[in-house]
């Protein structure tokens, strides 16, 4: 039965392990052959990338030294039973380890004896001038320190999946725009009869065109290996990616944006924390030199040949403690709260400057992406009504490259676009739409 009672209690403690380190994750799995979308994208990636999860073992970690700290709260709790063989010549007191027992020398001295005891004790301490509530509060402030640490390392995360996303995107897009120029060129091309240097001028672009699908094919090829990276996937995956490709003007106000990020950013949050561990050093410096006090009740059996004797007490003490260090330790803490507190200063300014140069990015990409949608939508009107045969062999070549040229800008400007709203809601720490 006692086996059986051990067993329950060494599983629920691994199962509650188990719940702790799964708080923080989540739990995502796809089939490389359906589409991945970008939401499921970032779940994937949240689920396997090793930085996210190492952090994720520090607020675990966190966790436990909180539950710890608590402890203290607690009165200490002993047991002992002890039986011990002696010839003395003297009366001697057991080690505190061993129970601090007063044995007495036996009335025979030529017989070797046995003592035995057992007993209970526990020990509250009633006051420590602050260090017990000042402890908790630190592995309080330490927990909120690492899971700030947790949401940086998620926001980045984040962000590097919408970058390799949004790349495969354009690239993909990329691509179809050039496999359609190359079959619009090809079409004029066949079935008309040129001069021998405009045939070597023909060869010579159509050359040109396909030396750009090959190399696109291998830039989209290098794109997918790097989104198989950020997900954490096998090299030898297929990821086949689906999702929006669109230009969606947003606005925003610069002081608001900067607000939120002084709210939201994480490593601003884990400055504060850093402060505020540093300022509860300087109260422990200081509680250092407050006296401790104490009760303590034992409760004892003993004696040689049975435990007929029995003995209780209660302590109340006071205990004060005294160190050479305590100048320089409250000198030292001082100066680390200094510190921490410049650092959160520095922190600010950082991130004002982040929000500041981020939003200036989206807006330039906000009206430089609407003009080069306004000249793509110009310049497929105009070739709509175009009609080829009327040109010559260089005209429609130049043609065939304006059109290309044109429609890989309205592409990249869509593509900065979006990046420039990811780099802004990173700087921000959070979803600027909602």
């Amino acid at each position: 039965m006692k086996n059986k009672i051990i067993l329950f209690l060494t599983c629920l403690c691994f199962c509650a392990g188990l719940a702790g380190a799964q708080k923080y994750r989540i739990k995502y799995s796809t089939d490389d052959k359906d589409p991945l979308s970008l939401e499921n994208a970032i779940r994937l990636a949240l689920e396997n990338n090793y930085n996210l999860l190492l952090t994720e073992q520090d607020v675990v970690i966190s966790e436990q030294r909180l539950k710890e700290a608590k402890f203290l709260y607690l009165p200490e709790i002993s047991f002992n039973a002890a039986a011990t063989g002696y010839n003395l010549d003297s009366p001697i007191v057991l080690p505190d380890n061993l129970g601090l027992r007063y044995i007495a020398p036996a009335k025979n001295h030529n017989t070797e004896d046995l003592f035995y005891g057992v007993g209970v004790s526990a020990t509250q301490y009633l006051y420590t001038g602050g260090r017990t509530s000042s402890t908790v509060s630190m592995a309080n402030a330490g927990l909120k320190e690492a899971m700030s640490r947790y949401e940086a390392v998620k926001y980045a995360v984040i962000y590097q999946v919408k970058e390799a996303f949004f790349q495969q995107l354009f690239l993909q897009r990329k691509e179809a725009l050039l496999k359609d120029m190359v079959s619009k060129a090809e079409k004029y091309v066949t079935g008309k009869h040129y001069k021998q240097w405009e045939r070597v001028l023909v060869q010579a672009e159509l050359a040109k065109m396909n030396s750009k699908l090959a190399a696109l094919k291998e830039e989209l090829s290098s794109a997918n290996l790097k989104l198989i990276n950020v997900l954490n996937k096998e090299l030898n995956s297929k990821v086949v990616i689906s999702g929006e490709f669109d230009f969606n003007p947003i606005n925003v106000d610069l002081a608001k944006a900067t607000l939120w990020a002084m709210e939201f950013r994480p490593e601003l949050k884990s400055a504060l924390y850093k402060l505020e561990m540093d300022n509860i050093s300087v109260k422990l410096s200081l509680a250092r030199r407050y006296p401790n006090i104490l009760l303590g009740v034992g409760y004892d059996r003993q004696g040689e040949d049975n435990l007929k004797d029995e003995n209780f007490q209660a302590t109340l003490a006071l205990k004060l403690p005294f160190g050479y260090d305590y100048g320089t330790q409250l000198k030292q803490k001082r100066a680390e709260q200094r510190q921490s507190n410049l650092k959160r200063a520095a922190i600010e300014d950082a991130i004002r400057s982040e929000v500041l140069e981020a939003y200036n990015n989206l807006m330039f990409w906000q009206d430089e992406t609407a003009v080069r949608i306004s000249t793509w939508d110009t310049i497929n009107k105009e070739l709509s009504g175009l009609n080829y045969n009327t040109l010559s062999k260089e005209e429609a070549i130049k043609v065939f490259n304006y059109y290309y040229e044109a429609g890989v800008d309205y592409l990249e400007g869509i593509k900065e676009h979006m990046l420039a709203l990811a780099r802004l809601e990173l700087a921000v720490g959070q979803d600027i739409r909602e």
